[in-house]
């Protein structure tokens, strides 16, 4: 490759001795016109049932020549429909903060005083500012995941870098609904108890081993497992078989902390969406990658409305 490299460089350099160095040293300018960009509504509305929150980025479009990027829309409402009643709503006050330090960013927020509970099947977001066409977005609210998970400690032990390392399994039987693309998400996490609040972390991926399970694929986008049937009523989602690891030197020192595991059943949309980011994001420093857009439902083509159902174990 280093010879293949050298010689468009030495056609240069003779090129150069022919037509003189005063034209190059000047050096050559194309200018390029961007096209004008007509700024229009874009929405990332990911909501899970039984959560507190309901967030909802409302933002409109700009191109890179835009200064300070894309703002909020003054005036702009969101609302959830179902059957053309309204389940849930945003107005232009229900603002706050999400997000810490620099990743922090003003989205609209509600506050809900019940866990969030939609109602199944379809259902439609619209977003509307003055000023801009109307953004519409449909997607399917999933039932309660089904599925039982059996959790055994100190299956096996091996080691690693030289120090023992306990294995406890997770066994987990997941229902794969006839005519319907099922898409789980698996997180496990661990518990801190500070102040009498427990303060729940995620267990790295390397803790939490997936190797011989294929069925399940690491998401960055959405910090899980990812367990997806690509709608193929036959896929089997039985015995999905998952190890947690942990020191032995750990366990002796003082007691266990709490675990939790997360089981997310998602609407089509959603998994798409969490999918792109992750192809988008390791395409981005790859020079031999091709590119990678990030899915959208929306009518705009900016953003998405996903839509999901979540359970918890705790041990």
């Amino acid at each position: 490759m280093a010879i293949q490299l050298l010689k468009p460089f030495a056609f240069l350099a003779a090129a150069a001795a022919l037509v003189g160095c005063e034209k190059w040293a000047d050096g050559v300018v194309s200018e390029v016109e961007f096209p004008p960009h007509t700024p229009t509504l874009a929405a990332t509305v990911n909501l899970i049932s039984g959560e507190s929150k309901a967030v909802a980025a409302l933002f409109q479009t700009s191109s890179t020549l835009t200064a300070g990027g894309s703002t909020i829309p003054a005036g702009v409402t969101a609302r959830i429909k179902k059957d053309d009643e309204v389940v849930l709503s945003w107005s232009t006050g229900d603002t706050a903060l999400v997000g810490e330090g620099w990743a922090g960013r003003t989205m609209h927020v509600l506050d809900l005083d019940t866990p969030l509970s939609l109602p199944l099947g379809q259902l439609e977001l619209e977003v509307e500012a003055p000023g801009f066409e109307m953004l519409t977005a449909v997607a399917v609210q999933p039932p309660t995941p089904e599925l039982t998970v059996d959790y055994v400690q100190g299956v096996d032990t091996t080691t690693e870098f030289g120090e023992a390392v306990i294995l406890d399994r997770f066994k987990l039987n997941l229902l794969n609904r006839a005519g319907v693309r099922d898409v789980y998400g698996l997180q496990l996490q661990e518990g801190y108890v500070y102040s009498g609040d427990t303060v729940w972390n995620q267990v790295g991926l390397g803790e939490f081993d997936a190797v011989l399970e294929p069925r399940t694929v690491y998401n960055d986008a959405c910090l899980c497992l990812l367990v997806d049937d690509q709608g193929v009523d036959a896929h089997s989602f039985q015995n999905i078989t998952l190890d947690r690891k942990r020191w032995e030197w750990s366990s002796e020192e003082g007691e266990e902390v709490p675990l939790r595991l997360k089981v997310t059943l998602m609407d089509a949309p959603m998994a798409d969406f969490y999918g792109s980011l992750e192809n988008h994001w390791n395409a981005e420093n790859n020079p031999f990658a091709n590119p990678s857009s990030i899915y959208s439902n929306t009518s705009t083509g900016f953003g998405i409305f996903g839509l999901a159902s979540e359970v918890s174990f705790n041990w």
